[in-house]
């Protein structure tokens, strides 16, 4: 079997970055929309496919209570006081047919946090990829012309989704893309100071 190519990641995941879209179009920041998808795309992993229900949410409102309960998930993933006192994620839980609640998301989080850095530092430097999803999009629509007849011959598919996908090449990003999950020990509180200069020096 052959190895897949960007093309072939980005095909496969196109429903990923539906959601992403979505997001992002109903006011989602783009590192909080690359975490949200993420997670659930992990979740997916587990066989709690929510995506696909995502892509059918229209209305507004729900949506903006998806984003809201999302939000307190990531939010919840990020606190190491060992609290459980979290918003309920009601919307979640029945997209997720009652398998999951914020108590999953409170008990599992060291894993999860884990799950979604592998995902963002993976598949996610390509789902997220304005520009490859461009040329994905430009060379389907030339494939489908060509297909109607209205171009002499099928396109050659750009070499940006021909090459061999690699998930531990390093893939340059703008300073907006890049995602990072951090937590700290409220046993060792640490100034704002002391985080910028470390990641500074």
């Amino acid at each position: 079997m052959a190895p897949p190519t960007v093309r072939d990641i980005l095909a496969f995941h196109k429903i990923d970055r539906v959601v992403y879209e979505k997001f992002i179009a109903h006011g989602m920041e783009l590192a909080m929309a690359r975490n949200a998808v993420a997670l659930f795309m992990w979740l997916d992993q587990l066989g709690i496919d929510m995506i696909s229900q995502i892509v059918q949410i229209i209305n507004p409102t729900r949506i903006f209570k998806l984003i809201n309960e999302v939000d307190s998930v990531l939010h919840c993933l990020r606190q190491e006081d060992g609290s459980s006192n979290y918003t309920e994620i009601p919307l979640m839980t029945s997209l997720a047919r009652n398998s999951l609640d914020i108590r999953f998301f409170n008990f599992h989080k060291d894993v999860i946090v884990r799950g979604l850095a592998y995902i963002l530092d993976g598949v996610g430097r390509i789902v997220f990829d304005d520009h490859m999803y461009e040329l994905l999009r430009a060379y389907e629509a030339d494939v489908a012309a060509a297909r109607a007849g209205l171009s002499a011959g099928m396109p050659p598919v750009p070499l940006g989704l021909a090459v061999i996908y690699d998930p531990t090449a390093a893939v340059p990003s703008i300073e907006d893309a890049r995602s990072m999950f951090i937590t700290f020990s409220k046993g060792l509180p640490i100034r704002r100071e002391e985080i910028m200069e470390h990641f500074t020096e």
